[in-house]
């Protein structure tokens, strides 16, 4: 067998030395998952996961553990700035005058 016939990539897979490309897509939702971004990146890190592992199936790209890992992590950034976003509305917001409204017997 020749060098060119052994360096030929096969129909199953890429050729020895050769690696898989990563969806970047994968990666930016992993990202934006784990930044958060008050909610608002965790909300895009689960919709591109989501594009990304349809796209890896598609192309046979790598990166269906990434885009997973940022579906989940988007997930539980989520719920962590909803309860924080709520935490914070009790703090700052309920009573207005901070008194206790029995009236005024200044």
């Amino acid at each position: 067998m020749s060098q060119l016939e052994m360096q030929r990539p096969t129909e199953n897979g890429p050729a020895a030395g050769q690696t898989r490309r990563t969806n970047r897509m994968a990666i930016w939702a992993l990202v934006l998952a784990i930044l958060t971004l008050g909610g608002v990146g965790s909300v895009l890190g689960v919709v591109l996961g989501a594009k990304a592992r349809e796209r890896v199936r598609q192309t046979g790209e790598g990166g269906a553990g990434l885009a997973l890992a940022a579906m989940i992590v988007g997930v539980l950034t989520f719920v962590v700035a909803v309860v924080y976003w709520i935490v914070i509305a009790q703090h700052f917001g309920g009573s207005g005058g901070g008194g206790t409204g029995g009236g005024g017997g200044y």
